[in-house]
């Protein structure tokens, strides 16, 4: 099993916030790698996994530990319990985000807009929030409507999203934007020898937008920059947002995979873990503070996963 997570926070804070469902407290991160323990896996590496996958199952369940996008609460909160179990994890980076005061997370500015109710319009894609809005439907619905315009549209007209969300955001108050990684933050967990670094390209775009040779620009670049600043040659990648619907059509990704020098690409879809997936299109499962012992059995085992497989015959 290959989990996903994304943010790790403090106890006290973001427990039912929109992007709620990328986070995950400290602490429900401890009792997930100690149910997992109690379970009689093996943490592994990137380099491990690939083996036990593709070469050898062995008899033993395997876990790899990954993280999206390089928050810097990776840093300060799940990198001590990681070291305290010495467990082996990753990190892939979207690498215009690293050492950066304020980077451009479309998802964190559309949720301050939405708890601060301010009403919105973007004119050019006939959308917009009105206080009437925020009186008749759940706030959920609103920022599902709202992330689906950024999704769709952003990377193709970046300029004007930013613009206009950064003129609608409310950031006076600090935190409400998360803080992500620096270059040294994560040399400091690569010197542990627990830490693996993968690409999660340049800008987070999602890949269904983009052309061929845009998405072989997207991991080149970050390619690059991870060797420039770490001196690690990345091999491994993780799809932004990570859905098929994001992913797009994969018939040519072995090839783009290939030219770029990817052994291995991961995403966010839940499936079972075996032989006969795509190296490219590997299955991990998203946790966050939802999880519980029964969620990491099931899915550490194959049932949750058949049981979806099967319900969609």
């Amino acid at each position: 099993m290959i989990v996903t997570l994304h943010r790790v926070t403090a106890s006290s804070t973001r427990q039912n916030g929109l992007n709620s469902f990328i986070e995950i407290s400290h602490q429900n991160l401890e009792k997930i790698i100690l149910n997992l323990k109690s379970l009689g896996v093996k943490f592994v590496s990137l380099a491990q996994l690939e083996q036990a996958v593709f070469e050898d199952a062995g008899n033993q369940p395997v876990v790899h530990i990954s993280f999206d996008d390089g928050y810097s609460d990776n840093y300060y909160f799940a990198f001590p319990i990681l070291k305290r179990y010495n467990i082996n994890f990753s990190i892939f980076v979207v690498s215009d985000f690293i050492n950066q005061p304020a980077p451009f997370l479309w998802w964190y500015l559309i949720e301050n807009i939405i708890e601060n109710e301010q009403p919105v319009a973007f004119e050019k894609y006939d959308f917009s929030i009105t206080r009437q809005t925020y009186l008749i439907s759940p706030k959920q619905k609103i920022f599902e409507d709202f992330r689906i315009l950024l999704l769709e549209n952003a990377d193709n007209d970046s300029f004007y999203f930013k613009t206009r969300l950064l003129k609608y955001a409310q950031l006076e108050r600090p935190g409400l934007i998360p803080e992500m990684l620096n270059w040294s933050q994560i040399g400091e967990m690569l010197d542990s020898g627990l830490c693996e670094v993968g690409v999660h390209t340049k800008t987070h775009p999602r890949f269904s937008n983009l052309t061929m040779k845009q998405k072989m620009e997207e991991i080149r670049a970050c390619k690059d920059e991870i060797k420039k600043h770490t001196g690690v040659e990345a091999t491994s990648f993780s799809y932004p947002y990570g859905s098929p619907a994001d992913i797009g059509p994969v018939d040519t990704m072995d090839e783009i995979m290939e030219a770029c020098g990817i052994r291995l690409a991961f995403t966010t879809q839940s499936d079972e873990l075996n032989k006969r997936i795509n190296r490219y299109l590997i299955p991990r499962e998203f946790l966050n503070n939802s999880a519980t012992a029964y969620t990491l059995k099931t899915r550490l085992t194959g049932a949750y996963q058949r049981s979806v497989a099967a319900s969609k015959i």
